[in-house]
């Protein structure tokens, strides 16, 4: 016997409240996991000096007087600070490298996972060029060595106007970052989200000369569940730093 249809239900009429119409919420699942560097992450956060001329430039201020070059300073402002000895990394960089491995000939695309993956992320207020304006950023906690200054030879300009100089900007030789977020398992389940990250950590990497712009610094991966218990315990100060086994042995 042939089922006979059911009458559409009328369309609401007046004000709608739309919680009474909330009957089934996304299925979300929280995580936390631990990427530990593979190599070293080479931060460039843009400095207040820098947005100021860009800043300038724009409202076409008077252009002042190039002033002295201060590698110390270049170094210190390359840096996401998040508090006194505490520096982090915006967590769009995070987010878009795991994005950036997500591709529909995978079975993901990545426009659908951009709207199932969040990132929790500590929003930190940095200086902008415009007095009184807000600028607020959101930082992901970096854990490990304290930075160092490094110095590369690069290419500034366009085209044929490109010029060498020196560039001064921060490194984490060893480092490690806790992310925790949420996915919804509606559209994504939680199983491609470890391959995926994977892929992200090898093939993409994060800050300045990463695999994606050609380099090899920035590469990450997922740190195990003992390996994870160790940076629980750094973080909580209740042990040494996790220190890869090469430099283990040249301590020794």
């Amino acid at each position: 016997m042939a089922k006979t249809k059911e009458a559409p239900k009328p369309a609401p009429t007046g004000v709608v409240n739309l919680c009474e119409l909330l009957t089934t919420p996304p299925q979300t699942v929280q995580f936390t996991i631990w990427l530990i560097g593979k190599t070293p992450l080479i931060t460039h956060a843009w400095s207040e000096k820098a947005k100021r001329e860009m800043l300038s430039k724009q409202v076409k201020a008077m252009k002042a007087g190039r002033e002295a070059r201060d590698p110390q300073a270049d170094f210190v402002n390359s840096l996401y600070e998040m508090g006194p000895n505490e520096y982090g990394f915006p967590a769009t960089g995070f987010k878009n490298a795991i994005l950036s491995a997500a591709h529909k000939d995978k079975g993901l695309a990545r426009t659908t996972l951009m709207g199932a993956l969040y990132l929790d992320a500590d929003m930190v207020r940095v200086r902008p060029a415009l007095a009184g304006a807000v600028c607020d950023m959101p930082l992901i906690r970096i854990y490990g060595t304290k930075p160092e200054m490094r110095e590369d030879m690069v290419r500034v300009g366009a085209g044929m106007q490109k010029t060498a100089t020196l560039a001064y900007r921060g490194q984490f030789t060893v480092w490690a970052v806790r992310i925790t977020g949420q996915l919804n398992t509606t559209l994504v389940p939680i199983e491609s989200l470890v391959p995926l990250i994977q892929d992200a950590g090898m093939a993409v990497g994060i800050g300045e000369w990463r695999n994606e712009r050609k380099g090899v610094f920035g590469a990450f991966r997922m740190a195990t569940a003992e390996e994870a218990g160790e940076w629980e315990k750094y973080r909580a100060g209740k042990g040494p730093l996790p220190l890869p086994e090469q430099m283990k042995m040249a301590a020794e």
